[in-house]
């Protein structure tokens, strides 16, 4: 999966996907070619079907900053902010990914792609860079890691799709302070909040042995148990029974299942096929 692009480094090995952030010296912040980056990396992703586990980290010590200060300038001179590199700005009601945005992509794509994605954080996940890593479906901190709903320190409200991800991880009462407030909150606070799975002295080498473990189960399980989890927030009892029955009508049976079964009777690593 070739990928040349300044602001991402993508790496792929024994079906594990590392995406990391390359924009240390300014703590990986958001500017219009890091949207146009990560929008590239999803699209890239979903087309490989030989991936089975996502991890996704920041170089330089941080994870993501948040957008980049740069992006206020034309708020201040009253044009608006453009995230496509384009002189005028982009109107943010405007549907250009689906049901999103270009910002709102570039959070809710991780949710969107079929395999479990693994987010490593050290340093600062703030603002924009706190809803990336609220994409994936695990979270790894630091423990010294630092977070911040930060958007209401800039007079603006988060708006990178995080209302529709939060408000299944995190106490209401508890968002709406940290949104009005926009202070930092520790690593410790953000799992006992529900912002993040697990801390860890190397989020990185954590992720990496989660997505190990997850490439050594059959692959279209992983898949359909991604889909059914993310369909059964937006359906009811009916509806989400009736999914779980249809995902494993299609698993049952087939050549992946019963090499699950056999490894597992036989001791042995599973050889999967894409």
């Amino acid at each position: 999966m070739p990928l040349v692009h300044e602001r991402i480094d993508v790496t792929i090995e024994d079906h594990i996907a590392q995406i990391k952030f390359a924009r240390p010296e300014k703590m990986n912040a958001l500017d219009a070619k890091m949207f146009e980056a990560i929008a590239m990396v999803g699209e890239l992703l979903e087309a490989d079907s030989s991936i089975r586990a996502v991890v996704v980290s920041g170089s330089g010590g941080n994870f993501c900053s948040g957008l980049d200060k740069s992006n206020f300038e034309g708020l201040l001179q009253q044009k608006g902010v453009s995230v496509d590199g384009g002189e005028k700005p982009t109107r943010l009601a405007e549907r250009t990914h689906g049901i999103a945005n270009l910002v709102q992509h570039v959070v809710w794509m991780w949710r969107e792609l079929p395999v479990p994605v693994i987010a490593a954080i050290d340093g600062v996940a703030l603002g924009g860079g706190l809803q990336i890593c609220l994409g994936a479906d695990i979270r790894v901190a630091a423990p010294d890691s630092r977070f911040s709903i930060l958007e209401m320190k800039w007079g603006i409200i988060p708006d990178m799709s995080s209302s529709q991800i939060m408000r299944h991880l995190i106490r209401d009462d508890v968002i709406r302070e940290l949104t009005y407030t926009a202070r930092l909150f520790s690593a410790e606070e953000a799992k006992q909040w529900g912002f993040i799975t697990h801390i860890s002295d190397d989020p990185l080498k954590h992720a990496l042995t989660l997505a190990e473990n997850i490439v050594d189960k059959n692959p279209d399980a992983i898949r359909a148990a991604k889909r059914v989890i993310e369909q059964s927030y937006h359906q009811t009892p009916a509806q989400g029974l009736l999914a779980e029955s249809v995902e494993q009508d299609k698993i049952m049976g087939t050549a992946n299942q019963i090499e699950a079964v056999m490894a597992a009777l036989q001791k042995r690593k599973p050889q999967f096929s894409n």
